[in-house]
């Protein structure tokens, strides 16, 4: 009966005896991936007698999602393989040197989700990028009354006198909010041009922009196995 006028009567027939109905709106699953579900032996691809021959397990955000995989671990799978040698070379170095992290500090961090929190509805473009803006407190107080829940305003930012990381974690933070290419992905590859910190910072920002707020979980459990 739909689009004639018995459609509220027939709504009316088919609701269950003493059913309150619901407002309008997306209905949100509340399932959520457990370790069970995500056994590598369980995996179409799964072969006893060989390890996985795949480059990307096709299963990676599920595994994310229930927190099953190691940061390091994720940082060398997503990037090992994509990048250029040189690039592939100080991956290695600066993972071998100590676990990777997301956040430098509780500072970074508890400032990171405060301004996440008050603009909840950003995009994990703007969202990456704010992940590497609030890293430095110098860098922050320059950003902070040109960025709302719609992004950030680079034009009107003032840079003069700020120190050349400061410069490069800036720069990597306009390149994934807006597109800019003021940084590649080759300039990673050269200490000279961005410092071990601004280095695992991008990296960080990347993972935050490709697997959302979610991968923050993984740094949860790499806590607690530090602990």
């Amino acid at each position: 009966m739909k689009f004639t006028p018995l459609f509220t009567a027939e709504m009316q027939m088919m609701t269950p005896p003493r059913h309150q109905p619901r407002g309008g709106g997306r209905i949100h699953s509340s399932f959520r991936y457990s370790a069970d579900d995500v056994r590598c032996k369980d995996c179409t691809r799964y072969d006893s007698e060989h390890p996985c021959h795949l480059n990307e397990c096709i299963c990676l955000e599920e595994r994310i999602e229930a927190g099953v995989v190691e940061l390091t671990a994720l940082v060398r799978e997503c990037f090992s393989t994509r990048l250029i040698r040189p690039l592939q070379k100080r991956l290695r170095s600066e993972l071998s040197r100590q676990p990777f992290c997301f956040f430098l500090s509780n500072v970074h961090k508890d400032r990171w989700m405060h301004w996440r929190s008050r603009y909840y509805h950003m995009s994990v473009r703007n969202m990456a990028a704010l992940f590497l803006l609030t890293s430095d407190d110098e860098l922050w107080r320059r950003v902070l009354w040109h960025f709302d829940g719609n992004g950030f305003d680079f034009s009107s930012i003032q840079l003069a006198g700020i120190h050349p990381e400061q410069y490069c974690v800036y720069q990597a933070a306009k390149a994934i909010a807006n597109g800019s290419e003021n940084i590649t992905m080759e300039d990673l590859a050269f200490p000279e041009l961005v410092s071990d910190r601004a280095f695992r910072l991008i990296i960080g920002a990347l993972l935050l922009c490709r697997y959302g707020e979610i991968i923050l979980n993984l740094e949860k459990n790499t806590q607690e196995e530090m602990l």
